[in-house]
């Protein structure tokens, strides 16, 4: 028997919530580099990263990006990680800096 999920399977949710939010992120940036002529800052890097999302999904497995959506998303943090998946807070940690490694040597070859 097929597993059934009601928005799709669990990494293509994750992954296309993390696209919209950098997506999001991105395009706001961009309107506030038009408005005020600031610098780009991480722009061309998040830009970078929103390009390659793909292949740092293939990569890495949905669970430890779950994770890393879990913890970086600005309410949680890594104690409250923890409790909702039942790892230890250096578990968390270790998985997620796993995945950041990962984006950032995307983002450091933009």
């Amino acid at each position: 028997m097929a597993d059934r999920y009601y928005w799709g399977k669990p990494k293509d949710v994750i992954k296309w919530y993390l696209r919209g939010t950098l997506y999001l992120s991105a395009q706001s940036r961009k309107s506030y580099i038009e408005k005020t002529g600031a610098e780009p800052g991480n722009l061309p890097r998040l830009l970078k990263l929103l390009k390659e999302l793909d292949a740092l999904f293939d990569t890495v497995d949905a669970d430890i990006i779950a994770l890393l959506c879990l913890r970086y998303v600005e309410l949680l943090s890594i104690p409250d990680a923890a409790e909702l998946t039942g790892l230890s807070k250096s578990q968390v940690s270790t998985r997620t800096a796993k995945v950041m490694k990962k984006a950032k040597d995307i983002i450091a070859k933009a």
